[in-house]
């Protein structure tokens, strides 16, 4: 009788961790191009958010005659006067505190966004502090990119950071552009507001003929910075529909402290900023979405945020 001579089959011990590291090389290395493929997705889809509220911008200003108002003054017959003088004219800056706003151009632009029934829960006669909870606490997924993080979340407060708007309201991730001087109006006193998002009324902003650079070479809409761990509080990310305060939905760009934010942690709340890499996002007047180096000259960047300079913009 012949002795059993075969072996089991099976792996030895060497022979499993040999496996293993193979697998976790190989995951080591597909990894990377795993994660490159996935944040092209996103950025992909953050240039189409911008696109379709390029283009719902672009329908408004067909159907109104006028771009939509970076925000809405409140007020009916005489006080409507008052208050739009007292927007639009520093001497004219009556000490009242009731410069308030009904709504942004995030509102503005819903109905061409398929939101007419977000937009029909907003009372344009009311200040932002006033209007139904369901309104303004409607997220609408196209602002937000997915870069940085899902659709959702409210403006909210904590221990060392009171919230800014009046009441809690849906975030975002895009600003509209208010040109070089940090306001979009006079009633500080300041210089005349250089962008293409102005105050305004009955939803209504500034003509396009304004835009004597060229709608394709000025700013519409840009990704807004949000530093990180600062999401929906503070100045910086507080509600997008808030027409109060002008940080929460608006950004300035150029000189004077308004170049892109070139890290996630920079602490203004008044730059244009994205988490994509070394890329900040924009759909131009023209409704084209173009991605700007973070790195841009802030004077290139201002020459593109001013509707009316009338200088020649150098290549970026």
């Amino acid at each position: 009788m012949k002795a059993n001579t075969s072996r089991n089959a099976g792996f030895t011990l060497i022979e499993l961790l040999v496996v293993i590291a193979i697998i976790a090389l190989l995951i080591g290395l597909l990894l990377p191009a795993v994660q490159k493929v996935r944040e092209a997705a996103s950025r992909a889809k953050c240039q189409n958010n911008l696109k379709q509220m390029g283009l719902a911008v672009l329908t408004f200003e067909e159907q109104t005659g006028y771009l939509p108002a970076n925000r809405n003054i409140v007020g009916r017959g005489d006080q409507l006067l008052t208050e739009i003088k007292e927007w639009n004219d520093p001497n004219a800056n009556e000490p009242d505190g009731d410069e308030d706003s009904s709504g942004t151009w995030a509102v503005f632009i819903l109905p061409y966004l398929e939101q007419q029934n977000a937009f029909d829960l907003f009372d344009m006669e009311k200040d932002y502090s006033a209007q139904v909870p369901e309104a303004v606490q409607t997220t609408v997924p196209v602002f937000f990119c997915p870069t940085r993080r899902p659709p959702g979340g409210l403006s909210r407060s904590d221990a060392k950071n009171a919230a800014v708007s009046k009441q809690p309201g849906a975030l975002g991730d895009y600003a509209a552009c208010i040109g070089t001087t940090g306001t979009d109006n006079l009633s500080g006193g300041g210089q005349d507001p250089t962008g293409m998002f102005r105050v305004g009324w009955s939803g209504k902003g500034m003509r396009r003929e304004l835009v004597t650079d060229g709608m394709s070479n000025t700013l519409m809409i840009g990704e807004k910075h949000v530093k990180q761990g600062m999401f929906g509080l503070g100045k910086g990310d507080c509600s997008i529909y808030d027409g109060i305060n002008l940080d929460c939905h608006c950004r300035s760009a150029g000189v004077g402290g308004f170049g892109l934010a070139t890290s996630i942690n920079d602490s203004s709340t008044q730059k244009f900023g994205s988490y994509h890499l070394n890329v900040c996002q924009f759909v131009f007047g023209d409704g084209s979405v173009r991605s700007l180096n973070v790195n841009i000259d802030p004077q290139t960047l201002e020459l593109l945020a001013n509707v009316s300079d009338d200088e020649q913009i150098p290549a970026y």
